[in-house]
């Protein structure tokens, strides 16, 4: 592992050898595979021979948690509990706040692990963890292993960057540096810790969560999977990846809300597609689109949640520009005014907008040209725009498996022109990026977007 993936919270001066274990909280990382933090845990476990005992809570007071996004999460954490228990890994869940529930686990530990979370309520709940450990476990040592972008946020940069053309050749220049991942080790120890595990199967019917959206019938959460899609991506589609923008050619990989929950690493889908190039097995300008996506695009939304730390405030996601647009045609007239109601009830005069809230609503993904539509969409026909930015994070947090994610929120910020230029000037929109019904008819064969909606 590089080592700039290593960041050392808290120093202490006993040896982990004092402990009955090594504790690694596993939260954003849902995951066996391609897991830094889990592998770190093995190597210092089995320098003193003890055994690791992983932990993980459900979180209950969570933004936006519903029974969609819960059982995406327990699908995956079924994987996650079997896997560590074939391999002779102790698992626990437990439900609630962090700080009332890791206590008994620091009391016989001198050392926890934990994977990096990037978006406010993330860092708070380690915030909140850390504090616990300096007030009442002077002896425990903390590491944070930052493992769910392929190069560390502060490595690459230390501002927020204005585009993807300024990040992009930073981590060009370094990423091959951080395929560092090889095979997870093995634990010597595998002592079974005297701790009773939760039947994960029950927790589907004793958590209550929003019961508003439900759980998605298209798509199924876990690494295999992930690894299904992935290979299926590969094999199938990434080839046609430079038509991917088309709706109904449904050609994107569909792997963010994997992404999301930490049930893939992008690091280990980067490697399989540079294998694929590398193998010839497909074009190079289809796999470097794609590489663009998952190590360009993705990891600069992660720089801009990480040194923006108002990202889903509206007074400050974007560029002094487009404020100055907003501002500019802020009493423009609209021809069509639409409720938050009449949107979900898919009540609007456009069928296609009306198609991607379908396709949102019904299981939980959205095609991501028509994310964009969809966004464009909402402020044409909101009173305000920050109205319209509240109520596009409000859909996008609720209903999609990959919301409340980093992409989410620079992508909706992106609406707004952050990460892009000004255009040329029209009503409503100023400056910012315009996209139209007539533009989707013009570029694609969108009645076939239309019809596959329409057999959900």
């Amino acid at each position: 592992m590089n080592k700039n993936r290593i960041e050392i919270i808290k120093t202490a001066e006993l040896s982990i050898d004092k402990g009955e274990y090594v504790l690694y909280w596993m939260q954003q990382s849902m995951r066996v595979n391609y897991n830094h933090a889990l592998n770190y845990a093995i190597e210092r476990a089995n320098e003193s021979f003890l055994p690791v005992l992983v932990y993980f809570t459900i979180d209950t007071a969570f933004p936006y948690i519903n029974k969609r996004s819960l059982f995406f999460m327990l699908e995956g954490l079924e994987e996650v509990k079997e896997e560590l228990t074939n391999r002779g890994i102790n698992f626990i869940i437990e439900i609630g706040n962090v700080k009332d529930t890791i206590n008994k686990y620091l009391k016989h530990t001198m050392l926890l692990i934990t994977d990096k979370g990037y978006l406010r309520y993330q860092k708070s709940i380690r915030e909140e963890c850390f504090g616990l450990i300096d007030k009442n476990y002077p002896n425990i040592r903390i590491v944070m292993i930052d493992q769910d972008v392929i190069v560390p946020v502060n490595i690459v940069s230390q501002k927020v960057e204005y585009g993807a053309y300024t990040i992009r050749p930073k981590i060009t220049k370094m990423y091959l540096d951080y395929l560092d991942f090889h095979n997870l080790k093995e634990v010597d120890n595998k002592t079974k810790l005297n701790y009773q595990n939760i039947d994960i199967k029950f927790l589907y019917s004793v958590i209550n969560v929003d019961e508003s959206v439900f759980k998605s019938e298209v798509y199924i959460g876990g690494y295999s999977q992930a690894k299904k899609i992935l290979y299926d991506f590969i094999n199938n589609k990434l080839n046609y990846y430079l038509a991917s923008s088309d709706p109904g050619l449904d050609l994107t990989s569909k792997l963010s809300m994997y992404l999301h929950f930490g049930q893939i690493s992008s690091l280990e889908i980067l490697e399989h597609v540079l294998q694929a190039i590398s193998n010839k097995q497909i074009d190079k300008n289809a796999g470097d689109s794609f590489i663009e996506q998952v190590l360009i695009r993705r990891e600069l939304a992660y720089n801009y949640v990480t040194y923006n730390k108002y990202y889903d405030n509206f007074l400050f996601i974007t560029e002094s520009w487009a404020y100055k647009t907003m501002n500019e045609h802020a009493n423009d007239k609209k021809e069509y005014i639409y409720s938050i109601s009449e949107m979900i009830k898919l009540k609007t005069h456009d069928i296609y907008f009306n198609a991607a809230m379908k396709e949102m609503l019904e299981t939980g993904y959205m095609h991501n040209y028509m994310r964009m539509y969809w966004a464009k969409k909402i402020i044409e026909w909101t009173p305000t725009f920050e109205e319209a930015y509240n109520i596009i994070v409000l859909l996008n947090n609720k209903y999609f498996i990959d919301g409340r994610d980093a992409n989410s929120y620079a992508g909706i910020a992106w609406c707004f022109g952050k990460h892009d230029r000004p255009w040329k000037e029209r009503n409503i929109f100023g400056k910012l990026r315009y996209m139209n019904d007539k533009g989707l008819e013009r570029k694609f064969d969108i009645n076939k977007y239309i019809n596959r909606i329409n057999s959900l």
